[in-house]
């Protein structure tokens, strides 16, 4: 196991982007301790959040972009993922399953499978205002 440390990824607000930084995170969950099974589901509750951040966020603009910070401490990854918008702490962020047509919608989940298969996952504001996600996972 490396405890990596300071990793910071900005990238674009841009879809074709997201398989790349999908297989960045899977490998520095293995690197860091992750088994293989569990590194998979690691990088889908990151990207749900990073593609939430890219559309929601961002509005989708390319011109925006998404700052990821990976950092791995004794026993626990964490990454803190930053967009240009602002949080609203009464929104709507996938709590509920959603009922009739909703239930069966592709859209609107990303937050409800990232808090899912995340050891822990939070939103608040980063030091300049803008919406924060934190998300942590645990190391065996």
């Amino acid at each position: 196991m490396v405890l990596l440390k300071g990793i910071v990824l900005k990238i674009p607000s841009d879809g074709s982007v997201v398989e790349s930084v999908q297989i960045f995170v899977e490998k520095v969950g293995i690197t860091s301790g992750v088994s293989e099974e569990d590194a998979t589901g690691l990088s889908i509750a990151v990207m749900e959040v990073v593609k939430n951040a890219m559309e929601h966020g961002n509005g989708g603009d390319p011109k925006k972009a998404v700052t990821i910070y990976i950092d791995a401490f004794p026993g626990r990854l964490q990454f803190l993922i930053d967009d240009c918008g602002t949080w609203q702490p009464d929104a709507d962020l996938g709590h509920e399953p959603g009922e009739g047509e909703a239930l069966i919608s592709s859209r609107g989940r990303g937050v409800l499978i990232a808090r899912n298969l995340a050891r822990w996952l939070d939103y608040g504001l980063n030091p300049e205002g803008k919406t924060r996600a934190t998300l942590i996972w645990p190391l065996s």
